[in-house]
C-alpha cells in the first residue's frame, strides 16, 4: 500500500494538501529523497574545504579565468519509477487510485556560471505510465491516471569539483485521464513542479545525474453518466538521466 509524503509543501490548494492524495504520496519511496538530501547536504557542507585545498598563495602572473564546466547547453535522456495517485470522490464516497509505473523522457536546458552558484533553465517531456483500474464504492470500476507531463524549470546549483547539487521549480503541463459510468475525460492542467538532484560531469562533456520532483495536477470535477465526480491527484518520480554538453 502507497502512502503519502511527509512534511512536504506541495504548492496545492489547501484542500488537496490535507487529501488521501498526499497521505498515499507520503513513504513509498521515502528513502531516495532522504538519501538524496544527505547527500546535497554533505557536499555543501564540504564546499568550504574543498575551497581551502585549492587555495594557493597570489604571484605575479595574471592567472586567466577559469572555464565552467557546467555553462552552456546540454541534452540528455533519463529514467525511473513514477508514482501517480488519485483521490476519487462521488456521493460521499471516496477511493484512491495509486499507478506505479516506468517513466522515461528527454530533457534539455541552458546554464550560465554566475559567480559560485550555477543559474539555469531547463525544459524536459516525460511518459509517465498507463491507467489504474480500481472499484469505487459509488462508481463501480473506474480508470484513472496520468500518461504524460511537460515541463519549464529553473534552476540553481553549487559547483564542487565535478559534482553538483541543485534544486529547481517550475510549472508542468500535465495530462490525466478518468473513465467512470462508461464516459471518459481527459484534461491537460497546469501546476507547480519543485525538484532537486545532484549531476556529476563524469566525463569531458557527459555528464550523469540523479532527480527528485513532484508534479502537482490541478483538481478536476466533471459529471459521469449523470454522477458528480471529483478528483485530485499527484505524480512524484525519481530520474536517472545521461546528458551531453555541447
Amino acid at each position: 500500500m502507497v502512502s503519502s509524503f511527509a512534511n512536504y509543501v506541495f504548492f496545492v490548494p489547501a484542500k488537496l494538501r490535507r487529501s488521501a492524495v498526499l497521505r498515499k504520496l507520503r513513504c513509498h519511496w521515502l528513502i531516495e529523497p532522504v538519501i538524496l538530501c544527505v547527500v546535497l547536504i554533505l557536499l555543501v557542507s564540504g564546499a568550504r574545504a574543498a575551497d581551502l585545498d585549492d587555495f594557493e598563495a597570489p604571484g605575479f602572473d595574471p592567472v586567466p579565468a577559469p572555464t565552467s564546466i557546467w555553462a552552456g547547453p546540454y541534452l540528455g535522456f533519463e529514467a525511473g519509477p513514477s508514482q501517480t495517485v488519485t483521490e476519487v470522490k462521488a456521493n460521499g464516497r471516496t477511493k484512491d487510485a495509486s499507478r506505479l509505473d516506468a517513466a522515461f523522457g528527454l530533457f534539455g536546458g541552458y546554464n550560465w556560471q554566475v559567480s559560485r552558484f550555477v543559474l539555469g533553465v531547463e525544459g524536459g517531456a516525460t511518459y509517465l505510465g498507463g491507467r489504474e483500474t480500481v472499484r469505487h464504492p459509488a462508481l463501480g470500476s473506474v480508470k484513472t491516471g496520468a500518461k504524460w507531463t511537460a515541463s519549464a524549470k529553473a534552476r540553481a546549483g553549487l559547483p564542487i569539483r565535478n559534482f553538483m547539487p541543485y534544486v529547481s521549480v517550475g510549472l508542468a503541463a500535465t495530462e490525466h485521464s478518468l473513465e467512470a459510468n462508461g464516459k471518459e475525460r481527459s484534461s491537460v492542467s497546469l501546476g507547480p513542479v519543485l525538484g532537486a538532484g545532484l549531476e556529476v560531469a563524469v566525463q569531458d562533456k557527459w555528464r550523469l545525474r540523479a532527480d527528485y520532483s513532484v508534479t502537482g495536477i490541478v483538481d478536476d470535477k466533471a459529471n459521469y453518466g449523470g454522477t458528480s465526480v471529483k478528483r485530485a491527484s499527484g505524480n512524484h518520480r525519481f530520474m536517472i538521466g545521461l546528458s551531453r554538453s555541447f
